[in-house]
C-alpha cells in the first residue's frame, strides 16, 4: 500500500512517525524537518517470493542527488524464516548499481542488482515495532516468508533536501518500465 499516510492521516501523530522523522532529520545531518513518504508490506504466510537485492535509489528521480534513508518498522515477528531485512554493510559509499526488473520485465515494478555477493550479508531479525535505518544506496534485501504467520512492515522514507545534478544519472531501468506502461496503456496512480 503507497501512501498509507494520506489515507489515514491519524498515521502522522503516531510514535513511529513521529520518531521516524526525529531520527531520520538527525542520521541525514540537517538543520530542518525531513520530508517523509511511506508504505506498507505485507508477506502472507507460506509465500515463496524474495524482494531482490535492490538499492532504493535505483527506482528515484535520476535528476537530482539525494539525502534520503529508509525506516523499516516490522509489524510481525521479522525473523530469517519469514523475510527479515539483510544489507550489505558499506554499500551505502557505492553508487547505484546497474539495475534490472524482476523477471526482466519492465511490467513489473520491482528491480534486481545482480552484482551482489550474499555470503557479505547482514541479517537483521526483530520483535513487532522494531526498526532498521538504511541509507537510499543501501543495498537490500528480503527472503520468502516460509513460515505459517504473516509478516507485515511500515516503511518511511525519510528525505531531506535534494541539489540537481549537472546531468541526470543513467537508469534506463526507468525509461524501459515508462515505455512498457505507456505501451500497455496503464495508469499509475501516484500518492
Amino acid at each position: 500500500m503507497l501512501g498509507p499516510d494520506f489515507r489515514f492521516p491519524e498515521l502522522r501523530e503516531s510514535q513511529y512517525y513521529q520518531n521516524a522523522i526525529r531520527l531520520g532529520t538527525q542520521l541525514l545531518g540537517i538543520d530542518e524537518k525531513v520530508t517523509a513518504g511511506g508504505h506498507m508490506i505485507f508477506k502472507p504466510a507460506l509465500y515463496g517470493a524474495e524482494t531482490p537485492w535492490h538499492q532504493d535509489e535505483a527506482y528515484w528521480n535520476p535528476d537530482v542527488h539525494l539525502n534520503s534513508l529508509s525506516v523499516w518498522m516490522t509489524l510481525d515477528p521479522a525473523t530469517l524464516e519469514s523475510g527479515c531485512m539483510q544489507f550489505i554493510p558499506g554499500s551505502h559509499k557505492e553508487d547505484v548499481r546497474w539495475h534490472r526488473h524482476i523477471n526482466n520485465d519492465p511490467l513489473i515494478h520491482g528491480l534486481v542488482a545482480d552484482d551482489v555477493d550474499p555470503t557479505k550479508a547482514v541479517a537483521c531479525p526483530l520483535p513487532p515495532g522494531g526498526a532498521t535505518f538504511h541509507h537510499s544506496r543501501t543495498l537490500h534485501y528480503t527472503a520468502p516468508n516460509t513460515t505459517a504467520n504473516p509478516r507485515r512492515a511500515y516503511i518511511l522514507v525519510c528525505s531531506g533536501p535534494t541539489t540537481k545534478r549537472d546531468k541526470p544519472a543513467h537508469r534506463p531501468w526507468q525509461a524501459d518500465e515508462r515505455e512498457a506502461l505507456a505501451n500497455a496503456n496503464i495508469d499509475v496512480e501516484v500518492f
